[in-house]
């Protein structure tokens, strides 16, 4: 019989749990791999929070046309539509499930894995060993081979020896992997090879395969996702897809790990030529709308314009989405450019609304140039989506007072908050220098997504707080809408919506006196715990 490959992607958790007792099962399994887990307990709960209010509260007929119209809460990961398009390219069978599929399908999830031979498990939206390692144990019960790849991996291999149920740590790029990776396993598992450009480094438990980078900086040679494979396998049409034209990054953003994933440093991109002949192919199979994933898609600026002029001259009919940097945003005729050519709404990452905060992490931005970014989408009717970092060195309660009137000055469309994390151990804010000037101290700990740290002007053990506080500023005042409760439908957002949106978000913090103070309880319980662990390490430390 011929062998077959499992595809499986997602994350651990995510906003459309199929019910409770599934997320609560997914956490204790979670929970169940590590200690020193409070700081990440506590994210949680802040996300959580206003999801679950939302859910609790009234809806107006505005609202309810919100939430009701199309999102792309189905929508494949783009990981999966490039190994389906490259495993059909071989002609070799395969079965695609989810993560989700292991504790929401269990039956369906079983007789696939069973009747497969490999695995090929995506770490994409995994944060760290923790969430991975429940899952992986799940599915090697089935006897089969793992191959553990996606974006994790490229800083895993760094702090991890690997582990028995991973047969392979596959780090870079799967285009150029699959095809050792399906020789590997027609050949019985007995020799695995390295693209030429790759290496194999072995242990006692798992192989390390890398695939090495391209030979220059241009990525047309990579090959265009065909998504009507998904669509055939999953028996029905995606109007809405996700789409890459870069890898890495030609900023170095102290906290960010972007330019480094993939395990390359250099910033390579698609030109926009190639871009138009894909989104061409995309529009002639019935793709309306295309989600960029790229880090920065606005980079070079000259593709940008080029690209916008190519996707009107062929009259491209396709609404899309993207990353911006805030000053790439700056000049009138570039924005109308972008909007003529059909981008529906942006990601821009803001990050502090603190001068000596953004130039602390090497933003290479001003705030005066964030406002401008944000006062040209509106004026230009593109949606806006700002992130933020709170409790970065140098972060304090004034920082953060500075943060939240520069939203309200600004008015984004919607917000999403992060709190500081240094989970990823070769972003730039963690080298030697930076600890030392910052007073950064940092718990390794590679089974949460948010190990403990201190600095000289904030403990994680307070972050939480602020965060908390931030977000109920930013909605109790109607400045923003919170992205963690509306993202899924953004896409159809239009500023018709705006007032009603952030009325029930009002009443979605305000309502609920009885539900309220029970999640004070939990704050005031993990907060205590979280408190006191961090105390304990503290000492350690000395």
């Amino acid at each position: 019989m011929k062998k077959k490959i499992c595809i499986i992607t997602g994350g651990l958790l995510n906003v459309h749990e199929s019910s409770a007792w599934n997320a609560i099962r997914k956490q204790i399994s979670q929970l169940s791999q590590g200690n020193h887990r409070w700081l990440e307990l506590k994210i949680k709960l802040l996300s959580a929070e206003p999801i679950l209010l939302s859910r609790m509260t009234k809806k107006s007929e505005k609202v309810k046309e919100y939430f009701l119209s199309s999102g792309n809460e189905n929508l494949p990961e783009l990981t999966e539509v490039v190994l389906a398009d490259e495993l059909s390219k071989l002609n070799v069978p395969f079965e695609i499930l989810t993560y989700d599929d292991l504790f929401s399908h269990t039956k369906k999830a079983d007789f696939i894995l069973s009747s497969c031979d490999v695995v090929f498990a995506s770490s994409t939206l995994l944060h760290d060993l923790s969430e991975a390692m429940p899952l992986l144990t799940r599915i090697k019960k089935h006897n089969v081979k793992i191959v553990l790849g996606g974006a994790l991996t490229g800083s895993l291999y760094k702090c991890w020896p690997g582990d028995p149920m991973v047969d392979i740590l596959a780090i870079g790029y799967g285009e150029f992997l699959v095809p050792h990776l399906v020789d590997w396993m027609y050949n019985g598992y007995e020799q695995l090879t390295s693209p030429p450009q790759g290496k194999l480094l072995k242990n006692d438990h798992t192989i390390f395969l890398f695939s090495g980078s391209p030979l220059d900086r241009n990525l047309d040679n990579l090959p265009t996702p065909d998504w009507r494979v998904a669509e055939k396998y999953h028996n029905k049409s995606f109007t809405e897809i996700y789409y890459e034209s870069v890898r890495g990054c030609p900023y170095r953003c102290s906290f960010c790990n972007y330019p480094y994933l993939f395990d390359d440093n250099k910033f390579r991109v698609k030109s926009a030529e190639k871009m138009a002949d894909d989104w061409q192919y995309y529009s002639d199979h019935g793709v309306k709308s295309i989600i960029c994933l790229d880090s920065l898609f606005t980079m070079p600026k000259k593709r940008l314009i080029k690209f916008c002029e190519l996707l009107i001259e062929k009259n491209i009919n396709i609404k899309w989405a993207c990353y911006a940097r805030a000053d790439d945003l700056l000049e009138d005729d570039v924005v109308a450019l972008m909007k003529k050519a059909g981008v529906n709404h942006l990601q821009i990452g803001l990050e502090s609304g603190n001068q000596e905060l953004l130039d602390a992490m090497n933003k290479q931005c001003t705030v005066d140039k964030n406002l401008i970014a944000i006062q040209m989408c509106r004026k230009h009717n593109i949606t806006s989506l700002v992130s933020l970092i709170v409790g970065f060195p140098g972060e304090t309660a004034e920082t953060i007072r500075e943060t939240y009137e520069f939203m309200k000055k600004a008015k984004p469309d919607f917000h999403f908050l992060a709190t500081f994390s240094v989970r990823v151990e070769d972003v730039p804010v963690l080298n030697v220098e930076n600890r030392q000037k910052f007073g950064l101290h940092t718990m390794k700990n590679p089974f949460t997504f948010a190990p403990y740290w201190k600095h000289n002007t904030m403990s994680c053990s307070e972050v939480g707080g602020h965060v908390r506080y931030l977000n109920e500023q930013l909605c109790n005042e109607k400045i923003s809408l919170d992205g963690s409760v509306f993202y899924t439908n953004i896409s159809h957002y239009v500023p018709s919506y705006r007032e009603d949106l952030l009325e029930f978000q009002f009443r979605a913090m305000n309502e609920h006196k009885m539900f309220r103070p029970l999640f004070d309880l939990a704050h005031h319980f993990i907060d205590k715990k979280l408190k006191k662990d961090v105390m304990n390490w503290e000492k350690d430390l000395n």
